[in-house]
């Protein structure tokens, strides 16, 4: 076994370093070839194959691969980038057309269950699946304050799980932004910080560390050594599930709070994603594709399609909405809601819920102030705050809101 795994450690030595165009690849891609082969490779052994040398890799292990991740219920995405991590390698060895499509080793599997859908159907946020943001980090809170001021910086910035880990929060804080450079992409990028919260949050997480140290573990719980990154995702995901934070027990994942991050995003933006009831016809394309492409970039990249499996589909050639979007969805919102819930305007909240009235008014519907502070409440809930502080353009968080609490998305 651990020949084997020096044989593929040289290979990936030689040639993890370089993208097929000549480019030098980042840290994070050499890592996660190095952890699928490795991964792949186990999984082989583990199945009764006698494999030595990586150079024995032949189609009868992708066969095994193939039904072995299938079989335990991976989903289209997960096995279609195990093939390309094990096209990559074999290329490295000389066996460059040797692995095929996961339809050519599964060809009694139906053509749908094995297509990748970039496209999100439903929202993945948090928030729209039922789970109580506040309450859930106030939970990890309790296990682990560290690991509940990093879910808070998830939410806040839409960090993915390694990228909070490696997170340096006094040296990527630059005022207006915060600029992580341990990314997916192996680029550092900017995710402007657009509400007091996030500024909010971003002293907190400082508060916890030195000014040189990274948000993630130190230490080892078993043995007081130093902390890897592969042992801090390990933590990560195992105090997730104490939570009650899977697909199993929630419907949703760590990554959830990413998808709620960007369509908070979105929210700022005055667009409301198609995964919280939006449509194409919100606006103009030329504004709806800026406005996507600003969303893109904070997640990290620099397509507007990225956004897809984290705002759905805005569709194509949309007529404009009706003018009364917002005033019927604003209605459908007060007949669902029970009288009972409606709460007094707290005094502090007495001018935002004037502003907030007004904004409704102007954009033609009508609702009275505690109809307002129920739908900015469950607005800034998704922010993970009781309140969140007025923007300059608050209508499309509202309307939102709205469809939540009338269950129209």
């Amino acid at each position: 076994m651990e020949s084997l795994r020096s044989q593929i450690n040289a290979y990936l030595k030689r040639n993890a370093g370089t993208r097929t165009d000549g480019s030098v690849a980042g840290e994070r891609t050499k890592s996660a070839i190095g952890e699928h082969v490795h991964a792949n490779f186990n999984h082989l052994l583990n199945l009764g194959f006698k494999l030595q040398r990586p150079e024995n890799f032949g189609e009868r292990h992708i066969v095994a691969l193939c039904r072995f991740w299938y079989e335990n219920n991976y989903a289209a995405s997960t096995i279609r980038s195990n093939l390309s991590y094990m096209r990559i390698f074999c290329r490295w060895m000389g066996k460059g057309n040797m692995v095929k499509s996961a339809q050519h080793y599964l060809p009694e599997v139906p053509k749908e269950e094995l297509k990748v859908k970039t496209v999100a159907a439903k929202s993945k946020s948090w928030a729209v699946n039922g789970v109580d943001v506040i309450a859930k980090i106030n939970e990890a809170d309790a296990i682990d304050p560290r690991f509940g001021m990093m879910l808070r910086m998830c939410l806040a910035f839409g960090l993915r799980a390694h990228e909070v880990i490696e997170l340096c929060p006094w040296k990527h804080d630059r005022t207006d932004r915060l600029s992580p450079e341990k990314t997916k992409t192996g680029r550092a990028r900017d995710i402007f910080i657009d509400t007091p919260e996030q500024r909010v949050v971003l002293n907190y997480a400082k508060s916890m560390v030195k000014k040189n140290e990274h948000l993630g573990w130190k230490t080892r719980q078993d043995n007081g050594g130093a902390a890897s990154l592969e042992y801090n995702k390990s933590r990560w995901y195992r105090l997730l599930g104490k939570v009650g934070i899977t697909k199993e027990d929630s419907l949703v994942t760590g990554h959830g709070l990413r998808s709620q991050y960007a369509e908070n995003a979105a929210l700022l933006l005055s667009v409301i994603p198609p995964t919280l009831g939006g449509t194409g016809g919100q606006m103009g394309k030329e504004d709806l594709d800026l406005k996507r492409a600003q969303v893109s970039e904070s997640l990290g990249h620099s397509r507007i399609f990225v956004t897809g499996p984290y705002l759905g589909s805005f569709g194509r050639n949309n007529k404009p909405d009706s003018p009364d979007r917002t005033k019927l969805a604003v209605e459908a919102a007060i007949r669902a809601i029970a009288p009972m819930l409606l709460k007094d305007v707290l005094p502090e909240r007495m001018n935002d819920c004037g502003q907030l009235t007004i904004e409704l008014m102007m954009a033609g519907a009508s609702a009275e102030p505690r109809v307002t502070q129920m739908l900015w409440e469950n607005h800034s809930r998704r922010h993970g705050v009781e309140w969140l502080t007025l923007g300059s353009h608050n209508v499309a968080a509202m309307e939102a809101a709205a469809k939540n609490l009338s269950g129209a998305m």
